[in-house]
């Protein structure tokens, strides 16, 4: 009787065990989820209703940033992308105009940096690297903090915003097509326009300062087609990490710090920026520099587009499309998200 009472126990304690392990697991991923909720302000996640598309998204709403001052990266993406949704929907007149808004901003950015660290020969010539830093950190830094501000229209940051938003399915090629060229004509507008009042103010007049403009406007007219394309390419990664940085940060101080650093690596390195350029290579121009138009567009400008839009749509736009958002890491997601939620009680 005694051994029978006995086997009948070692056959229900591996039940027993299981049933405390599955109490004790509902117990501790309760907790967790309401930590979770505490942190965050909510993530709501639809699991996919089939697995037979390999890229099919499940619904899936990010909300607000965390308790911290900035978004998670997939939140951020989400963000990117109804930045997208909205521009799509922008009245093409409204794109236009803030688009000359963009180019004239950079512009004072870039007028800024050749009037101070370009108009600084003796620091040049005995810190070249300090020189550098200073172009970097004194102008355009304010340019593009000023079009983020603004919400003005810069063609090199809307390459990443559109193609995020085409590749996630919420924009057509169309309205992507419309919006790249719209900013890129009022960002060309708005450069030149700056390039004849800055020229008109003269504000190179100190040799110095003529001599700083002259000599950029020379040096970037006359880089061969590849090395400006390359530059172009590593100039927008930089300044499209800066765009997403600013829409990572819940604050003003965020969103400006998040611009600083891309922004002064990019030109103290010496890339290329398209819409700089429509600047400084026009205000050298009125200013005495030997470049003629056709330098201009074919050594500079067109191969330097081309590198600023292949590093937003693919080295940003492209890459962040598919570690946060493409069909099987969203659905990974998911269910990891799922998996955390508390088990229903047994009943």
């Amino acid at each position: 009787m005694a051994a029978a009472t006995f086997s009948a126990t070692l056959a229900t304690a591996p039940r027993d065990v299981a049933v405390r392990a599955s109490s004790a697991r509902a117990v501790v991923l309760a907790r967790a989820s309401r930590r979770h909720h505490r942190a965050s302000r909510g993530v709501v996640v639809v699991a996919p209703s089939s697995r037979s598309t390999a890229s099919a998204r499940p619904t899936a709403v990010a909300a607000a940033a965390p308790a911290g001052d900035a978004l998670p990266p997939t939140a951020v993406f989400d963000t990117v992308v109804a930045a997208a949704e909205k521009k799509a929907a922008q009245d093409p007149a409204t794109t236009l105009l803030l688009g000359f808004s963009a180019g004239a901003l950079i512009g004072m950015g870039a007028l800024l940096m050749s009037c101070v660290g370009g108009a600084s020969p003796a620091l040049a010539a005995s810190n070249p690297g300090l020189c550098n830093f200073l172009k970097g950190a004194v102008g355009l830094p304010a340019g593009l903090t000023l079009v983020i501000l603004t919400g003005a229209e810069l063609f090199t940051g809307n390459v990443m915003t559109m193609t995020s938003g085409v590749l996630a399915g919420k924009v057509d090629a169309a309205s992507l097509a419309r919006n790249w060229t719209l900013s890129y004509v009022g960002n060309f507008v708005g450069s030149v326009a700056l390039a004849f009042l800055a020229f008109w103010a003269c504000t190179a007049a100190a040799p110095a300062a003529k001599a700083a403009v002259i000599g950029i406007a020379t040096m970037k007219a006359t880089l061969p087609f590849a090395v400006s394309f390359f530059k172009g390419v590593l100039c927008n990664w930089l300044v499209c990490l800066a765009v997403w940085g600013t829409m990572a940060s819940t604050s003003t101080a965020g969103k400006i710090l998040a611009i600083f650093w891309p922004i002064t690596a990019f030109v103290a390195l010496g890339f290329e920026h398209s819409i700089a350029n429509m600047f400084l290579i026009p205000h050298g121009m009125l200013c005495g520099a030997d470049v003629t138009i056709a330098q201009m567009m074919m050594n500079n400008i067109v191969p330097v587009t081309l590198g600023n839009v292949f590093a937003a749509a693919v080295f940003v736009a492209g890459l962040h499309w598919r570690a946060y958002s493409y069909g099987g890491n969203v659905a990974a997601a998911a269910a990891r998200v799922v998996a955390a939620a508390p088990e229903p009680a047994a009943r």
